[in-house]
């Protein structure tokens, strides 16, 4: 079994929250539009060292993003699961 990264997972669950957004019939444009963005804003954030990381932008664009995405189940999950990953959510 291999293990990974608390980064690696919230990488991965933020790429899947993409292709899920993009895939999804159920979403509308406008809010594909809008999170997609926020998405990568997010992953960005993170990506930086954690002594250079804005906590309080990051949990802002995380809150923008919940509250567009939480009324669709697998986003919310998706969501959600990142709390356990980034302490500062």
């Amino acid at each position: 079994m291999v293990e990974r990264s608390d980064e690696y997972i919230v990488g991965r669950l933020i790429e899947r929250s993409r292709l899920l957004i993009a895939v999804s019939e159920e979403i509308p444009v406008a809010v594909k539009l809008e999170t997609q963005p926020l998405l990568k804003q997010l992953e960005q954030a993170l990506a930086l060292p954690a002594d250079e990381q804005d906590l309080e932008r990051i949990r802002a664009t995380y809150a923008v993003l919940y509250d567009e995405l939480a009324d669709y189940a697998d986003l919310e999950a998706l969501l959600s699961a990142l709390r356990t990953f980034v302490p500062c959510l």
